[in-house]
């Protein structure tokens, strides 16, 4: 009998992977973004990491079969409709989850970091 594995974050030295948003989705500033997945499980289509970047805002928009669940560590983000309404303010502590198609603008007001979990999995 296997026992499931039980994944450690301390024990993972992920590749650091840095990008900043493509120029037509950049709204305010260039903010620098540093990501590490520490998990993915393409059987299952699941994914964990952190997150971390500098200020600045950019439109956002997941697939149709994208969910992404995030914790933030540290700073203020806030993410909103295309038009800038149905404003979100998450810092430290908060949690929450942008759901598949949604598009909006995320916008880091101070430098911030989270946890996060992506699933992928097609509509059924």
């Amino acid at each position: 009998m296997t026992h499931p594995t039980i994944v450690h974050f301390h024990d993972i030295a992920p590749e650091t992977t840095v990008q900043y948003p493509d120029p037509e989705r950049r709204i305010k500033g260039n903010p620098k973004r540093t990501a590490r997945e520490y998990f993915a499980n393409q059987l299952h289509g699941v994914r964990a990491g952190t997150w971390q970047a500098e200020t600045g805002s950019y439109r956002i928009a997941l697939a149709a079969d994208k969910h992404e669940f995030f914790h933030i560590i540290s700073g203020h983000v806030i993410v909103s409709a295309p038009d800038g309404s149905q404003s979100r303010h998450f810092g430290p502590g908060d949690s929450g989850v942008i759901t598949p198609g949604f598009e909006g603008i995320f916008e880091i007001v101070e430098a911030a970091s989270k946890f996060w979990v992506v699933t992928e999995h097609a509509p059924a």
